[in-house]
């Protein structure tokens, strides 16, 4: 049984006019093996004087007759970690070995397999933002009857519908994260540095079994969202924008805080980034042309007291952040079940600084169910 959807993937595949599809990079590798990339690279796939590059290939005709490009040497044995991996459903395995350019040769394997498949002369989609120079001249040198095409429009469609071991993987990121963000702003003290904020969410998410990726700290009035030397302060509005991964799933969080009382301005701001919040994710729904969400969502945050000073952002969120579906004026797309969304709702007041919130909702046939709803509320830490 594959890991993911075919028929979704075939239709895609069709739509691009792609015949086989090359992925390289490791969260797609992990998305089509259902899990499953070197350990010993996860990481780091820096080695010596390149890098380590494993390849899945699937046929749109036959997404079953797929193979897979790995390592095997003297010194690591990948077959191994497939095993102890546990099942893995592509049966054509390709081995490369360690030395001076392994995504060159993993390349060359790949366009092996293609001709062995009498795919030579294919449409192949490759990840060509992520792809090395010296792997793409590999697959060019060894399939020169080819034509080659951007794959990243075609995954990030397979991947914008999620399914629900990936919604929970969703689920418990994004409460790890939130939880994170609020102790720290909990146990904030008016010395600390926004540079000092940043580390305690780094060790805050790390201890909660997530991986850090990004924290963007702010100290109103001001914009500057850099950890930087200026002091958190009293009655002074503070953001934390927060990001980590778990499982490859990413979150992407927002909240805010003061120690002692906020000033009212800030309040203000506050609730009519909530009022907006509750407005666009009260549209969002299965069937919902992405650009009349961006519309709703730019109308909600412009309209009213505030409004020239509003920003209204959402993307997609899973595996990649910003990945399908697009929300924009021009968007085509429209809203699937099991789609997931980030929506930022902000206010840049040169008065109270940049207020905002962020949370994630995935899209249900009727409506939006929301991931990791922990601790909206301003914090506000009493004041020594």
């Amino acid at each position: 049984m594959l890991p993911f959807d075919a028929e979704r993937l075939q239709r895609v595949m069709r739509a691009h006019h792609a015949d086989v599809i090359l992925a390289t990079t490791r969260h797609n590798v992990r998305y089509l093996t259902g899990g499953y990339y070197l350990s010993f690279y996860a990481r780091a796939p820096r080695f010596g004087g390149g890098q380590y590059l494993s390849v899945v290939g699937i046929p749109a005709a036959q997404p079953e007759s797929a193979f897979y490009v790995g390592r095997q040497d003297g010194v690591l044995n990948e077959q191994d970690y497939i095993d102890a991996f546990g099942p893995f459903w592509i049966a054509d395995r390709r081995w490369i070995t360690r030395g001076p350019s392994m995504t060159a040769a993993a390349a060359a394997a790949a366009a092996q397999a293609l001709r062995d498949k009498e795919l030579g002369g294919a449409t192949i989609a490759v990840e060509s933002s992520f792809l090395p120079a010296d792997a793409l001249d590999a697959l060019r040198s060894g399939l020169p009857d080819a034509s080659f095409i951007n794959a990243t429009p075609i995954l990030g469609e397979l991947r914008a519908v999620k399914q629900p071991a990936e919604l929970e993987r969703l689920r418990q990121v994004h409460q790890v994260t939130a939880q994170a963000i609020r102790a720290v702003l909990a146990e904030g003290r008016p010395e600390h540095t926004t540079r000092q904020i940043a580390g305690m969410v780094q060790r805050r998410i790390e201890e909660r079994g997530a991986g850090f990726l990004y924290v963007f700290t702010n100290v109103g009035p001001g914009f500057l969202r850099a950890p930087s030397s200026i002091q958190w302060g009293r009655g002074r509005p503070m953001h934390v924008d927060a990001g980590a991964e778990m499982d490859e799933y990413i979150a992407d969080i927002a909240r805010m805080g003061s120690i002692g009382a906020p000033p009212a301005l800030a309040m203000d701001l506050f609730t009519a980034c909530l009022d907006a919040q509750e407005r666009i994710r009260g549209a969002v729904t299965a069937g919902l042309a992405c650009r009349d969400l961006w519309r709703i969502g730019t109308e909600a945050v412009t309209a009213g007291r505030w409004g020239r000073y509003g920003r209204f952002l959402a993307h997609g969120l899973g595996m990649v952040s910003h990945e399908p579906p697009e929300v924009a004026e021009q968007s085509r797309g429209t809203l699937e079940p099991s789609m997931v969304l980030s929506i930022e709702t902000e206010y840049l007041h040169p008065d109270a600084g940049h207020i905002k919130t962020e949370d994630t909702v995935v899209v249900t046939p009727t409506g939006s169910e929301g991931l990791g709803d922990v601790a909206r509320e301003w914090c506000t830490v009493p004041a020594a």
